[in-house]
C-alpha cells in the first residue's frame, strides 16, 4: 500500500452492530452462578477488554476461562438474529478508502452477523483469535503497510477506543450514536481526534 493512501480500521461491537445488551445477558447469565453480579459485569465490561481478558478480570483460571468462554459464545450465537445494524452503517458503502474490521469479538460470532446485516463493506476481518492485543496488532499493521498516523483512522464508540487508537498510531474517529458503548460526555473526556455522532459523517473526515 502506498504511503498516500487511506485506511479505516472499524471496531465492530457498538460501532456496526447493536451489539450490548447481548453480550451483557450473555456474560452475566454463566458467570451469575460464580456469585457475581450484574454490576460486576458491566464495571469490567466497561474497561474495554477482550472477552478473555474479562473473564481474567474477574479472576477465572485460564482453563476456567476456557470453557466459559465457550459457553458465553454459545450463548451469543443464539441471538444472531437479534442484532441490529448501528444507524447508517450501509453509508460506509460509499466510502472508496480502505476498511478494515478489528474486533475483540470472535470471528465465529462476527460474521454470522453480518452475513445476517448483510455488510460486506470490508476488505479485511481480523477477530479475537488472530490477536493478543488489539492496539499492538494494528500497530504491525500499519507497520508492514508503512503507513503513517495521518493516513489511518481508527473508528470506535467508546473512550477506550481513543487510547486502543492512540497506541497503535492511529487518529481516533468515536460515533457517539445511540449504539455506543460510552456516552458523549465519556468520549469527550478521552479527547479523541473526531466525534462524530453519525456514522455517515466519516465520509467527510477519510475522503
Amino acid at each position: 500500500m502506498k504511503q498516500k493512501e487511506k485506511l479505516l480500521i472499524f471496531d465492530f461491537d457498538g460501532t456496526i452492530a447493536d451489539t450490548k445488551s447481548i453480550y451483557y445477558k450473555s456474560i452475566y447469565d454463566v458467570v451469575k452462578r460464580f456469585g457475581y453480579s450484574y454490576k460486576d459485569i458491566d464495571r469490567i465490561i466497561d474497561l474495554g477488554m477482550s472477552l478473555r481478558k474479562v473473564l481474567k478480570k474477574l479472576g477465572f483460571s485460564f482453563l476456567t476461562s476456557w470453557f466459559l468462554h465457550k459457553e458465553i459464545m454459545n450463548n451469543v450465537e443464539k441471538y444472531v438474529n437479534e442484532v441490529k445494524k448501528c444507524k447508517d452503517v450501509d453509508s460506509i458503502n460509499g466510502i472508496r478508502t480502505k476498511k478494515i474490521l478489528v474486533t475483540n469479538s470472535l470471528k465465529e460470532f462476527v460474521t454470522p452477523i453480518l452475513r445476517h446485516l448483510k455488510i460486506n463493506c470490508f476488505n479485511e476481518i481480523y477477530g479475537a483469535e488472530d490477536f493478543a492485543d488489539k492496539a499492538e496488532f494494528i500497530k504491525e499493521y500499519l507497520k508492514k503497510r508503512k503507513l503513517s498516523r495521518r493516513n489511518c483512522y481508527y473508528v470506535g464508540d467508546r473512550a477506550s477506543d481513543v487510547i486502543t487508537a492512540g497506541m497503535s498510531g492511529c487518529k481516533s474517529i468515536i460515533v457517539s450514536g445511540k449504539c455506543a458503548w460510552d456516552s458523549k460526555k465519556e468520549i469527550s473526556k478521552a479527547n479523541p481526534d473526531f466525534i462524530v455522532s453519525d456514522i455517515k459523517d466519516i465520509r467527510k473526515i477519510a475522503k
